[in-house]
């Protein structure tokens, strides 16, 4: 069955992992993504991780710095809807193909960049990596942690942020060509993949009271959904929610036979400071509780609760729930053999999408992509 977006042929020369993965989400409800590299093949390809950003698409090299290879890459954008890049602003136009070039004789092209810093930016010429944008935008001095001042973050947010950016402004350019018959520049940045989250969950509030600052604390001690994780027994753990939406038929210190401090040991305590007191009486007794147990109790009681479990555990297989939503799918990857892997995170029932292949090895489909434009390499 042909996917939603089959017909649509995009040119990936993006590196890194926004502009990869973004364009995973495409090549996996059916468009065509061929991956262009230049001689040698794309440097990030030694993260493991590229078996997984870089794979259902197709590789051929093209040397862009030679008059060979833009020639040849111009032939190739021809037959495109869609180029991505990833460079610093003014790199493609410095190699005779950025947008104004290739609008100028390929007016339905839909041009997308994202680069670190978007154009204009006071650090747009600087290297642009994920770990330095976290700096940059605010993220690591705001991320909870385990000491005072900045915590580097593992998840690499500003570009989790633009992969989601990345296909949804590519969609809309195509949407509305099909009005206009024209494509158009599509731009957005790792700095605005940060900032994705930072509107959504970052607040404050000029004249709050010091409870409000001590709930919200953003390293050390603590904020509050930090203390809702408690130890069970067998060194096993489980998140207890701070909010659950129902009214709870026991409360979690009636469940635990937990009993509140003095009045007097509460007094003048901040609310944080109080809740921080009660869950010191709570963590004792919640190691004396095998955490499935304690898990089922809970819920049982309407209180939301989660065992915390390892990535491993997550993603085990067989798992009959995993494997009927093709969520852990096992790929054939060329050189390491099977792989478990994440599968296609959005599900299209009309066109449902799918994993069209593991990653290529580079240049894998030189001669039958350069024969398709009528040349016989890349420049390379």
């Amino acid at each position: 069955m042909a996917g939603a977006l089959d017909g649509i042929r995009i040119l990936d020369l993006s590196w890194g992992i926004a502009g990869p993965l973004g364009v995973l989400l495409l090549a996996e409800q059916g468009a065509d993504v061929i991956k262009v590299e230049p001689p040698g093949g794309d440097p990030f390809r030694a993260y493991d991780g590229y078996k997984v950003w870089t794979r259902s698409r197709r590789s051929v090299t093209c040397d862009l710095k030679s008059d060979a290879g833009v020639d040849a890459f111009r032939k190739l954008a021809a037959t495109a809807d869609v180029l991505v890049e990833s460079f610093r602003p003014g790199v493609m136009d410095r190699l005779g193909v950025g947008y104004d070039a290739l609008h100028a004789a390929l007016p339905r092209l839909v041009y997308c960049s994202v680069p670190a810093y978007p154009p204009g930016h006071r650090l747009a010429h600087r290297p642009g990596y994920d770990a330095l944008v976290q700096a940059s935008s605010g993220q690591q001095w705001e991320q909870p942690g385990w000491r005072p001042g900045p915590i580097f973050l593992h998840m690499p947010m500003p570009s989790m942020g633009a992969i989601f950016l990345v296909p949804s402004g590519i969609l809309a350019a195509l949407i509305s060509r099909e009005g206009t018959g024209r494509g158009q520049q599509v731009s957005t940045s790792l700095l605005q993949g940060a900032f994705l989250y930072t509107t959504q969950l970052w607040q404050h509030i000029e004249k709050a009271n010091a409870a409000f600052h001590e709930l919200m604390g953003k390293s050390y001690p603590p904020g509050v959904h930090q203390g809702m994780i408690f130890e069970c027994a067998d060194r096993e753990f489980v998140h207890v929610s701070v909010m659950s939406g129902l009214p709870p038929k026991k409360s979690m210190d009636e469940i635990l036979g937990v009993e509140p401090p003095p009045a007097d040991e509460l007094k003048g305590l901040l609310p944080l400071q109080q809740q921080v007191l009660m869950n010191d009486r709570r963590r004792d007794v919640f190691k004396g509780w095998k955490r499935d147990e304690l898990v089922d109790e809970l819920l049982a009681n309407n209180i939301a609760v989660e065992a915390v479990i390892t990535m491993e555990e997550a993603l085990a297989r067989p798992h009959p729930q995993l494997d009927a939503n093709g969520m852990v799918v096992t790929v054939d990857d060329p050189d390491l053999g099977p792989l478990i892997q994440i599968g296609v995170p959005i599900n299209l029932f009309g066109t449902p999408g799918e994993i069209r292949g593991p990653q290529p090895r580079v240049g894998e489909h030189n001669a039958e992509i350069w024969s398709e434009v009528g040349v016989e390499s890349g420049g390379a």
